[in-house]
């Protein structure tokens, strides 16, 4: 297990680990109000290293989402310094991609115009035309290859969630921010899509940060599993899970898989406290 912090150490004598692409230190973020103003994170130090994946699990109201905002530059910290690329973010960093709860396809643009969207907005309708390979290429390999002209309201949800797969990757990012983007899903679904996405993020060497509720699906896809307390979210603990990669579904009834679980389990449970909760951020 590592250390609470879940920092990786860079630069000692002899360390070989890559430097992390994401840093987060000392993290504290607060949210002013018509009354008391809300404490959401409180001093949060986290690495995050090329190629390697992390979820973010913890109660309702505990800050999840507040967090991968923060990395990707949605909101500025109260306290502390987050980096991407060992540079601070100050806005919406062009290293990072992002997938929300919802798909939020444009309704009039057609599956490859939205995933084509963070291209134009970015190197205008040239540049969009010029990937055009690129986001066919990768709605072939999560099935829509035949579902580039349709509409986000002729697809199904999982279908619309695919197709903003494809948005997040378009730019080919270093760094992956996923919130909850397959909870609304049934699980024969959702288990599909966790499959696809497993399959996508490895063997690159993109860091991709998830929040989930869902404990399973957290450890199933992770490298590491860092629990966070009820607000203010701090970092209750990280568990490492050295499941063997490629994963499939059958491992979740192995008794490893199964010890895993129940260890974050008991440390949600430690961290968790109803008081003062007012829903999730």
């Amino acid at each position: 297990m590592s250390s609470p912090s879940g920092v990786l150490a860079t630069g000692s004598a002899g360390d070989t680990r890559p430097a992390p692409v994401v840093s987060i230190r000392g993290v504290s973020k607060r949210f002013a109000t018509t009354g008391d103003d809300v404490v959401a994170l409180t001093d949060v130090d986290l690495a995050v290293a090329p190629g390697e994946f992390v979820c973010l699990i913890g109660p309702s109201g505990c800050g999840k989402s507040t967090l991968l905002n923060l990395v990707g530059g949605l909101l500025p910290p109260t306290a502390g310094r987050v980096e991407i690329g060992g540079r601070p973010v100050t806005g919406p960093p062009s290293e990072v991609g992002m997938m929300f709860q919802k798909p939020v396809l444009l309704e009039w643009r057609t599956v490859r115009e939205n995933v084509l969207l963070p291209v134009e907005a970015r190197n205008g309708r040239k540049g969009a035309k010029a990937a055009r390979g690129r986001a066919d290429e990768l709605l072939g390999r999560v099935g829509l290859g035949e579902f580039e002209e349709r509409y986000p309201n002729e697809l199904s949800g999982g279908m619309q969630q695919r197709a903003a797969i494809c948005r997040m990757l378009i730019g080919d990012p270093d760094v992956l921010l996923l919130d909850e983007p397959f909870g609304a899903l049934d699980e024969l679904t959702r288990e599909r899509l966790n499959l696809e996405l497993a399959k996508i993020v490895s063997g690159t060497d993109k860091a991709a940060l998830l929040v989930t509720h869902n404990i399973i699906e957290g450890v199933f896809l992770s490298d590491r599993v860092v629990v966070m307390s009820a607000r203010p979210g701090r970092i209750v603990d990280v568990v490492d899970v050295p499941l063997p990669r490629p994963r499939c579904l059958e491992v979740v009834t192995t008794p490893e898989f199964t010890a895993l679980v129940a260890r974050v389990r008991e440390l949600l449970e430690l961290g968790h406290d109803d008081d003062g909760k007012d829903g999730d951020r």
